[in-house]
Parts: structure tokens; C-alpha cells; sequence
């Protein structure tokens, strides 16, 4: 693929961005790209005869794993982007690129070198303290193996290709749709509501057995207990270990001697500061400070700055930008101010409120804290001991009784838990393990161990399911209380219909909600004017309500059903949206539009140019890519060999 774009400078390529390539650099470093680079010589999947390397697809995938790895946790890795479908995104992705790379060397898209000289002047990762940097943009390209001409066919094809793409995500929306789907999306309503509450409903008889029984079948998954699991839990925390560790003053005096520097604190000042960018107002306002005036008053007179801007609050030396400023403040006394110093950036002048000195913490202050830390971090070292011995017991045949009799560890029972963790009467058992253990509890086989898993940094669990219980419609005669109450609940919501569709049909029939209210007692609200889609629906209101109340004209009445009743809507008013008068609002939705049909074109487009090349994936090869990948955030190591 990259002889392919050297070989063709008139055409574009879609992925390839300054900014990008770098990135990719970062993320593997020098090695691995060479590496990759040099190891891969079977195509991953070709289109229009242009073959596209495993390495290209390794890369991309690398980097959004990186990129997401902080969000899922360490154990986020290839199989599970595999999963997300991140791969075969990744790779469809490059398909319909190297398409439009061939198709753009048809077009025959020519972007001039002064052109192209601007934009690699006006990159980020080639900026010096004076713009574009010469020496800089050199060192990138030395440190990513690029020559010059490379990098800037690339950027040529990068232009060459937004051009192109410019065309179809610029298209302008035709003026009658964007404006009939502005007054759609922007046209107010105003009702005014009443609540029919189910709890108000009276007179509700109460069951009889055949009725009751009914109700009982008919909601069998409203009263079918949950599958329940009886487990045998060994649980390693390093925090029940750490409690019986103890720690010698030797020990404790080399923690202390190894962690000096963070029990050290620095000294820091309550600083104000002014910036001003003349020299001559910069020594008028020192004078008028030397004369006693008020700093924040010569802030806002002659820097123009409110109390806000010029308080820094509490900093140490370090927080300065320029170490000549960090020194003149750290010289003066609490309550004085400094004379106008010069910077890059202007003419500066503090003031010091407070000074707040540093220090070491003694031994005798912080002995607790480190026999803590010292502990816990022994007991870390303990645990993975301790697991290691436990696998090593499983190994040898043991059971989990006697496993954990050799090393003197605990067997907890837990007589039944579900897949939320609550017990038969639906309390949280509080006894489990953290990290994956439902999950894991509920994928082992009844009878069988779990392996050793880990609940975090500092502990493990191993488990085996002693028993099964599946769910089962919980007998009537167990939960007949529950059961009539389900029933007179649902006997009310019937009765709050019935009122609510019967105040309908007199509003349609011309009725007035006051006055039907009046009759009931209930208090009539009005709803504020809302748009189909507000971005806030107010308290106890349902986008249901909304939609019904946009599809009925005025003083004509809709219901929906609520938490604990039904709310009655008449629809008062309809204020219409006018794209002349908010011509910044029907801009918006005509580039929203325009943007939403440019993107369906390139869709249609990008498969169009896959059907008019050709293409061809290796699954073979994409099976094996990834063999060996170990998962984390760590690099892992991608296997030599591929089949093809």
C-alpha cells in the first residue's frame, strides 16, 4: 500500500493526517513500526489490485485499543475489540480508503505545491516558539523514517481527498424542505393537564379463588422466583492478610528514608497577579502600589482585570512558566507587592497575601500511615504467593475443603444468591467477592470450580457451585398477599383508564377540563409550551403524553399512562415555528440536512467504488492476525507466521 501511494502522488489517500501518522509513532514506537513494517508480506485484503498489509490494519486496531483501554480496564485487549467489532470496523474502513484512492487517481485530483506548502507550515507538530519550525518538522520525519517527498505526497493525497469529499458533505439542503422540517421540529404546544391517580380509585372487591388463580398464571413472570445459586467461596484479600502482618522500625525507617521526597511539601504563596502589556502603565501601576494603593483597584483601573482574574490562589515555585517570576514572588514578604517584571507574555505585577512553608514530615507523623502502606503492600506480595500455592493445591487434586485446610484459608458458604446478588427474600448478600463473581457464578457448571479470578489489585476468589435452583412460579398459597395486591393495582390502573378516557371523550365533545375538574376535585396545570422533542420534559410529563398532544388539533383531548395514574392533556394552543424571524435556528437544521444527505451519498458512494474495483478479504489470515496478542494494556506480541 505505501509503494502504491509513492507511486501515485495525484491521487489521495483518505486515512493518512499529519497529526495521525505521528500518533500511530507514538503509540508503537520506532521499533515496533519497523518491525511491522518488515515482518508482513501477505495481504490482508486487496482491492482493485492494490494489496493492503496486516501491519496497516495492526496498527489502527493498536491505537483504538490504547485509546480505549482507560474506559473498559486493563483486561481490554484484542479479543475483546474483536468482539466490539472494532476489527472488522477498522478493516471495512481501509477497504472503502483504498478505493477512493483509486478513485481519485481517475478523477485526477491535483492539489498545487504552494497549497501544500501551507498546510504542513500551519501543522501543530511542526510549531516552534516563532511558527513553523524547520528544524522540528525535520526531526518528526528523521524519528518516523519518512523523507520529505513522502510526507508530502501524503499531505498532497490528504488534501486532494477532502476536496474531493468536500463536495458531497457541503451539499446545501433545498430552502422548502430544511424549512418544512424546521416548522416541524420547532412548532409549540401548550395544554393544560389533569391527573387521574390510580390510588384514589375506590370500591376494588376483592378476588375470588378462580380469578385470583387466573391472574396468578397469566402473570407467571411477574411472581417466578429467580434461578438461585448455592455456592463455596474462597476469598483472598490483601486486606485480611495486611492485619496480621507486622512491620519492624527497620522497615519502617527505609519506607520513610525511600519516600522523603513525597513526605516533603513544599513552601507555597497566596499570590495575585496583574498582567499588562505597556511598559509605561506597568510602572504607573507599581507607583500607584508603592504608594499604598489598593491592588485589586490598580488591577481593574489600569490592567483591567476583575478579583477573580488576578486571584492564582495558593501556588508553589513550580506553577510559575518562566523561573524569573517564580523568583521575584518567593523573595517577597506576606503583604507586599513586586515592582513591574518583564516576560514573554507582558509586564507582570504580584502581590503576596499568605505564605504557607514547607517541610518534612517526621517519622513519628507519619508512622501510622506507613506501617498501613507498608503492610498492605506486603500482603499483596503475600497473596499472589498465597494464589500461586492455592492453584498449585487444585493442581494436585485437592478439593476446595482441602485446599483450603492446607492453607489455612476459609471456605465461605452462601446458601443462595441470584444473578443481581440478593438472597431469597431479596436482601444483598453481602458476603461476595467484588469484581466479575455473578458473572462467574453463573457460568460455572453445577458441581464444578471456577478458576482463580481476580477481584481487583489486591484480591482474588475462587468458587465452586454447590447447587442449582432454576426459576419457578412461585406457589399461589406462598404469596397470595402479594398476588391480591398485584391484582387490586391492576383493577385500579383499569378504573384510572376508564375515568381518564371518559374525561377524552367530554373534552372532545366540547367540555371544559375546568369545569371537569371542578366536578372531580382535581387541580387543572398547565404545561408550559413545548416542542415535539424538548430537550427537558417536565416533572411527571412522558414523551408519550408529548407525541399524543402533537397529534391532535386544539381544544381536542389525549391521555397517556403515567407512574401511578393517567394524565389527561387539551391541547390550548399551537404556536407555529417561523424560519424567517429565527434565521440563525432554520440555518442550523438546512446544514444539519445538508450534511445528513451528504452522508448518505458518500455511503452510496463508498459502495459503489467497492463494487466498481473489486475486493477481496483473506478471513484466514484475518483469523490468525492477532495470534498471541496477550491482553491488557501492554504491548502483547503479534505472532511471525500467518496462513493464508
Amino acid at each position: 500500500m505505501l509503494t502504491f501511494i509513492r507511486q501515485h502522488t495525484q491521487s489521495f489517500v483518505v486515512k493518512i493526517l499529519a497529526g495521525l501518522l505521528i500518533a500511530s509513532f507514538a503509540v508503537w514506537g520506532v521499533e515496533d513500526m519497523f518491525s511491522l513494517a518488515t515482518s508482513r508480506s501477505t495481504a490482508i485484503f486487496e482491492v482493485g489490485g492494490v494489496e493492503v498489509e496486516p501491519y496497516e490494519v495492526e496498527v489502527e486496531v493498536r491505537r483504538e485499543i490504547n485509546r480505549l483501554a482507560p474506559l473498559f480496564g486493563d483486561k481490554f485487549g484484542v479479543e475483546q475489540a474483536k468482539a466490539l467489532g472494532i476489527v472488522e470496523s477498522i478493516m471495512q474502513r481501509q477497504i472503502n480508503e483504498t478505493a477512493l484512492v483509486l478513485a481519485a487517481k481517475d478523477l485526477g485530483v491535483e492539489i498545487s505545491d504552494d497549497l501544500v506548502s501551507a498546510e504542513i507550515r500551519k501543522s501543530p507538530a511542526f510549531q516552534g516558539l516563532g511558527g513553523f519550525d524547520r528544524q522540528r518538522f525535520q526531526q518528526v520525519l528523521d524519528n518516523n523514517f519518512m523523507n520529505e517527498s513522502t510526507y508530502v505526497a501524503t499531505v498532497r493525497e490528504q488534501m486532494s481527498r477532502n476536496q474531493v469529499l468536500g463536495s458531497f458533505t457541503s451539499i446545501t439542503a433545498p430552502k422548502v424542505l430544511a424549512n418544512s422540517i424546521y416548522r416541524h421540529r420547532q412548532e409549540k404546544r401548550t395544554a393544560e393537564l389533569i391527573f387521574i391517580a390510580d390510588s384514589v380509585q375506590k370500591d376494588i372487591p376483592e378476588p375470588d379463588g378462580a380469578a385470583l388463580s387466573k391472574f396468578h398464571k397469566n402473570s407467571a413472570a411477574r411472581f417466578t422466583a429467580p434461578e438461585y445459586r448455592a455456592l463455596s467461596v474462597i476469598r483472598l484479600e490483601a486486606s485480611d492478610l495486611a492485619a496480621d502482618i507486622s512491620v519492624t522500625d527497620t522497615e519502617l525507617r527505609e519506607a520513610y528514608e525511600a519516600r522523603i521526597d513525597e513526605l516533603t511539601v513544599p513552601e507555597t504563596r497566596q499570590v495575585k497577579q496583574m498582567i499588562i502589556a505597556d511598559e509605561a502603565d506597568a510602572k504607573r501601576a507599581g507607583r500607584a502600589l508603592t504608594q499604598g494603593r489598593d491592588f485589586a483597584a490598580v488591577a481593574k483601573e489600569i490592567a483591567k482585570m476583575d478579583e477573580a482574574t488576578i486571584d492564582l490562589g495558593k501556588i508553589g515555585r513550580g506553577d510559575f512558566p518562566f523561573p524569573e517570576l517564580a523568583e521575584a514572588v518567593f523573595a517577597l514578604e506576606s503583604g507586599k507587592s513586586s515592582e513591574p517584571l518583564k516576560s514573554p507574555i507582558g509586564w507582570h505585577l504580584f502581590r503576596v497575601d499568605g505564605i504557607t512553608k514547607g517541610g518534612t514530615k517526621t517519622l513519628d507523623e507519619v508512622r501510622a500511615d506507613l506501617k498501613k502502606t507498608i503492610s498492605f503492600e506486603k500482603a499483596i506480595d503475600g497473596m499472589f504467593q498465597l494464589a500461586n500455592n492455592l492453584e498449585d493445591a487444585f493442581g494436585g487434586g485437592a478439593t476446595l475443603e482441602e485446599a483450603a485446610g492446607q492453607l489455612n484459608l476459609k471456605v465461605v458458604k452462601i446458601a443462595a444468591v441470584d444473578k443481581n446478588g440478593n438472597d431469597r427474600i431479596g436482601k444483598p448478600v453481602s458476603t461476595l467477592p467484588a469484581g466479575d463473581f455473578l458473572n462467574v457464578a453463573f457460568s460455572t457448571e453445577e458441581g464444578s470450580e471456577s478458576l482463580l479470578n481476580e477481584t481487583g489489585r489486591d484480591g482474588y476468589f475462587l468458587l465452586r457451585v454447590d447447587g442449582v435452583t432454576l426459576p419457578v412460579l412461585k406457589p399461589l398459597d406462598t404469596i397470595k398477599a402479594e398476588v391480591v395486591r398485584a391484582w387490586k393495582d391492576k383493577k385500579r390502573a383499569g378504573k384510572s383508564k376508564t375515568s381518564a378516557q371518559a374525561i377524552v371523550d367530554r373534552v372532545n365533545g366540547g367540555a371544559s377540563l375546568d369545569a371537569i375538574a371542578s366536578e372531580m376535585g382535581l387541580k387543572v396545570k398547565t404545561l408550559p409550551a413545548l416542542t415535539r422533542r424538548p430537550g427537558k420534559t417536565p416533572e411527571g410529563i412522558s414523551q408519550a403524553l408529548i407525541d399524543k398532544i402533537f397529534g391532535i388539533s386544539t381544544n381536542k383531548g389525549a391521555m397517556a399512562r403515567g407512574d401511578a395514574g393517567y394524565t389527561v392533556a387539551r391541547l390550548k394552543k399551537i404556536t407555529a415555528a417561523d424560519p424567517v424571524s429565527d434565521q440563525e435556528g432554520a440555518k442550523a437544521v438546512s446544514e444539519q440536512l445538508g450534511q445528513a444527505v451528504g452522508l448518505d451519498i458518500l455511503a452510496q458512494l463508498a459502495g459503489g467504488l467497492r463494487d466498481q474495483f473489486g475486493f477481496t478479504i483473506n478471513r484466514e489470515a484475518v483469523d490468525s492476525m492477532f495470534t498471541g496478542v496477550g491482553r491488557g494494556r501492554g504491548r502483547g506480541h503479534f505472532a511471525d507466521g500467518h496462513s493464508h
